[in-house]
């Protein structure tokens, strides 16, 4: 009797369709306003799906509406709190409406280079997973949109007095804004799916935006300068409801927390990789660099400032940035961070990393460092703490 019932029981399970035997456990709607096809797009599907198929061992599905189609980052928000979506890969602006505390990496001039940034985000890391957690969102992964870049279409910004009366695109957010204000610049505020049209019909002459997304929205015929001056850096999130982050089985959660702080790493670089690049084809079509001498931008370093005091206390908190500042301040006296403060990020609190995966995320930090360039004391100082 007991192998007559097997038999049934395999019958009709061969005789399911397809689609009911194979579906995931798991299946998570996400969206983004990145384009398909280009850089952080590219490698996600290269690098971090790939990943998260050998995690969850084929359990979950994810299903990513690129390009804006589900609408602009302030839908996704809203979306992801009734239960339309589950995530969303978020640019600046949207990392802000998640998590408003977000807006302390944004301060103009705050960071020199990217290696004071992945300093910071080591030790913030789980200073920033908990204020997402309080918004009621899992932190899959604290990225980078750029070290964004002044773009003009009628003349070059070059100093101070060139942003007095120019009329600059903002789709950024009140950081932004009172930045631009505090310039003396005229903000015309515009939702970014519409911002590419506003660009090419000359509703504003300026804008302050990354490489890769100027290139992917096919703006370098438009805007004929660049100004490369590092004025702020942008960071960019990807981000579940903490509903679809609870609903994943322990084991789950600790794969995912061992590779995400080294996979993490990896995919900012190969991102910053092709902002360089996107940047330098841009300049090779015909977009003129502009170059500021060292006076006219500590000129702008210090208008700039003024952002800091209007904000803060406002936008975020006085104590995060004062807990930011001292990060960075340790950077530049010399302090670096260990294999040890990296992989402590691998894994959940409590839990025990096994010491052949410990041994094996090392080397893969080790490989990573090279292929990007980063030597022994830039970031991390190897076999010591």
């Amino acid at each position: 009797m007991k192998k007559i019932l097997v038999a049934v029981l395999l019958f009709l399970a061969s005789a399911l369709p397809v689609s009911a035997k194979d579906a995931p456990r798991f299946f998570w709607k996400t969206a983004t306003l990145a384009p398909d096809g280009i850089g952080w797009a590219k490698h996600m599907k290269e690098l971090v799906f790939p990943e998260m198929e050998k995690t969850t061992k084929g359990s979950l599905k994810v299903k990513i509406y690129w390009g804006g189609v589900m609408g602009d980052e302030e839908q996704y928000i809203q979306k992801m709190k009734i239960g339309q979506l589950q995530g969303a890969g978020l640019s600046a602006q949207g990392s802000v409406l998640a998590c408003p505390e977000m807006a302390v990496v944004e301060l103009p001039f705050l960071f020199r280079n990217y290696l004071e940034v992945d300093y910071v985000r080591v030790r913030m890391e789980k200073t920033f997973d908990t204020l997402m957690a309080r918004r009621g969102y899992f932190l899959i992964g604290w990225i980078d949109q750029d070290f964004d870049q002044i773009y003009s279409a009628k003349k070059p910004i070059t100093s101070v007095e060139s942003f007095k009366g120019c009329r600059f695109i903002t789709w950024y957010g009140p950081m932004e804004a009172e930045m631009l204000k505090v310039l003396g610049a005229e903000p015309i505020p515009v939702n970014v799916p519409e911002l590419p049209a506003a660009v090419r019909q000359g509703v504003a002459e300026a804008s302050i935006g990354p490489a890769v997304w100027v290139a992917g929205a096919q703006l370098y015929s438009t805007l004929q300068y660049v100004n490369p001056v590092k004025i702020r850096y942008s960071p960019a999130t990807i981000i579940i409801t903490m509903n679809a982050w609870n609903s994943l089985p322990p084991n789950f959660q600790n794969d995912f927390y061992t590779k995400r702080m080294v996979i993490g790493w990896r995919y900012c670089n190969l991102v910053r990789r092709d902002n360089e690049r996107f940047l330098d084809s841009m300049v090779k079509y015909g977009v003129k660099r502009t170059v500021m001498t060292p006076e006219n931008v500590k000129a702008l370093m210090a208008k700039t400032r003024e952002v800091w005091g209007r904000t803060k206390g406002k936008l975020y908190p006085a104590d995060l940035l004062d807990e930011v500042l001292r990060h960075i301040e340790d950077f530049r006296a010399g302090k670096r961070l260990s294999m040890d403060d990296i992989l402590a990020l691998s894994h959940l609190k409590g839990e025990k990393m096994d010491p052949a995966r410990y041994q094996e995320l090392a080397e893969q930090v080790r490989k990573d460092m090279a292929e990007f360039g980063i030597k022994d004391g830039d970031l991390v100082s190897l076999g010591r703490k």
